[in-house]
């Protein structure tokens, strides 16, 4: 498969905003796994931020690296593929790098007193958050497992003669009148009727808004990366996307955010806020891309050493992060001091088990969506997760 150096960046650095992401949870204010009784305001607001296109970031770039994986490969050939590189992980994950996690909710919320031996036989005892099975952050994995398959057939239309020359010309009319800003149209569209109703979130079953907003930002990776002139567009505009993008951020943050009580914008509602919102998250992506492919056309070494990573961290890093923060607080760390040592301790201990426990095993591999040793070319950068 043709690898592109800018998808590969975009994928890196946003799941290092991640590991960054989930280690200040904790210290947020917001209901986490295990939580401190002090929050650190200034990470409250840094992390709202990123919410506005960190994971929409990440659908983005899976959508383009679906299409580039795909290529001109057979279907049954690509789909065993997925089930090989994504499946494995997540079932493996749900079932051995998960538990811990829930162990140290429980434990720390005074629902179970025992060692984690003791507590392993109700591991798999109901679904979680009422049972402990769970696939925690998992999810995003098993999302995009799902929807690969569901959103198989466009993506197959896509890549024929037909399909290319309709992209191609849509792509065309973008360019020439700025129509590639009503991609936010479905997005507020799915705030404004989905979410009203959609529960579960990140569980699928009834994340209807998570749903609907995973598969169409899925699909517009496809086209963006799928379409050169598309690709184009947003490298020539890639400043006054990110003009828009903060712009609407700034309006967002004063209007909704921080608006005070009984203002008339908060008593709008969903009507200022789904639109406002869906033109900021599309901004911003727009704005990442277009200059990703403006300026990470490079491919050192360390990003092909962390682009083969970025699965096996993904599906790892939770866990460190959890274990630390949990001893952290037992310690009575200081929130500021606490909030960096995670993020060390998540990076280096994430790293040791990649470089110690995983990669160097053929047979351990497959088990983190990695090619066993004996199938991965030296000279060559490994081939996309589809992540």
């Amino acid at each position: 498969m043709n690898r592109r150096p800018d998808l590969d960046w975009l994928r890196v650095i946003a799941f290092g905003l991640l590991i960054l992401y989930h280690s200040g949870m904790a210290w947020s204010g917001w209901d986490w796994h295990i939580n401190s009784r002090e929050s650190l305001p200034w990470l409250t607001e840094a992390m709202r931020f990123t919410n506005r296109w960190r994971i929409p970031l990440i659908f983005m770039v899976s959508g383009g690296a679906i299409v580039l994986a795909l290529g001109q490969r057979p279907a049954g050939a690509f789909a065993r593929d997925r089930v090989r590189r994504l499946l494995l992980p997540l079932v493996f994950g749900i079932l051995v790098i998960v538990p811990p996690q829930v162990y140290i909710e429980r434990h720390s919320a005074g629902q179970f007193a025992g060692s984690f031996v003791e507590w392993l036989p109700q591991a798999y005892v109901g679904l979680y958050p009422k049972g402990n099975l769970s696939w925690n952050h998992l999810w995003f994995v098993a999302y995009v497992l799902i929807l690969t398959f569901v959103l198989l057939p466009v993506f197959l239309w896509a890549r024929t003669p037909g399909g290319q020359a309709l992209q191609a010309r849509f792509a065309s009319a973008m360019s020439a009148t700025g129509l590639h800003w009503l991609m936010a149209v479905p997005l507020a569209a799915s705030i404004t009727f989905l979410s009203p109703i959609s529960h579960n979130v990140n569980g699928f079953i009834g994340d209807w808004h998570g749903i609907a907003t995973a598969a169409l930002l899925l699909l517009y990776g496809g086209f963006v990366y799928g379409t050169p002139r598309m690709l184009a567009t947003l490298d020539r505009q890639r400043w006054v996307s990110l003009a828009v993008a903060v712009t609407a951020f700034a309006a967002l943050d004063l209007m909704v955010f921080h608006a005070p009580p009984g203002s008339r914008v908060r008593l709008l509602g969903v009507p200022v806020f789904a639109p406002l919102s869906a033109i900021n998250t599309m901004a911003w992506l727009f704005a990442f891309i277009g200059l990703a492919n403006r300026y990470l056309q490079k491919r050192p070494r360390i990003l092909v050493e962390a682009t083969e990573l970025v699965l096996p961290f993904y599906v790892i890093h939770q866990t460190v992060t959890v274990i630390t923060v949990y001893w952290l607080l037992q310690c009575d760390a200081a929130p500021v001091p606490a909030y960096l040592l995670t993020v060390l301790a998540t990076f280096g201990g994430t790293w040791l088990i990649c470089a110690w426990f995983v990669r160097p095993w053929s047979w351990v591999r497959p088990l983190f969506g990695l090619k066993p040793l004996t199938a991965r070319p030296a000279a060559l950068p490994a081939s996309t997760t589809g992540l």
